[in-house]
């Protein structure tokens, strides 16, 4: 009788280290408090605020001290141009790679962008943060439809070449990133959606 209740214990105990351990790593919820706020203040209740957060998962992984290869800076990757037009319509010095500020300079940016998207799907907004609104609005245009699936069949975007040698396209970079985004963002997903993400 001993014998099976010693393995429950330890089985239970390398449970509970499976769990600790996976939260260690998703260092995304340590942020999870500031990215509901920052959403609350600056797009309102009915913005599924988890999505922010999956969007800063794809980004840096939650990290506020990185700089990517494009330049992109801090825990939402903001870029440098981005940043300097944010904190100016912000009458801010928020700086990217101080985690708080990164989250609430994400939380106005895509605000804003939101604003701009035509659409009822909130992936175009995600998309738009990752590569503009001008090719997006062209697909768009082209598809004749705002289904992801046909606009990304009408995607004509450049091709690019890593210094490994590997190609890119930066077509599917934006298409995978709202796609990513979502998935991220569903890990984090508390009640119902009042937006329409796809």
């Amino acid at each position: 009788m001993q014998k099976p209740l010693l393995i429950f214990w330890i089985i239970c105990a390398f449970l509970l280290l499976c769990v600790n351990v996976c939260r260690a790593v998703d260092r995304c919820l340590d942020y999870k408090v500031e990215v509901r706020n920052s959403v609350l203040l600056f797009s309102g209740p009915d913005y599924p605020w988890w999505y922010h957060l999956g969007q800063l998962s794809q980004e840096s992984r939650c990290r506020a001290n990185v700089t990517a290869f494009d330049g992109g800076q801090g825990i939402s990757q903001m870029m440098p141009a981005t940043a300097r037009e944010i904190n100016k319509e912000m009458k801010e010095n928020n700086n990217p790679y101080i985690a708080s500020q990164g989250i609430r300079m994400q939380a106005y940016y895509m605000s804003k962008l939101d604003k701009q998207n035509w659409s009822d799907r909130l992936y175009i907004t995600y998309q738009a943060y990752n590569g503009g609104y001008t090719n997006l609005k062209r697909e768009y245009e082209r598809a004749g439809s705002i289904e992801w699936k046909n606009m990304k069949e009408q995607c004509h975007r450049r091709v690019i070449t890593l210094k490994n040698g590997n190609k890119l396209s930066l077509c599917d970079v934006n298409y995978d990133y709202s796609m990513k985004v979502y998935k991220y963002g569903q890990q984090y997903k508390i009640g119902e959606t009042k937006r329409r993400y796809w």
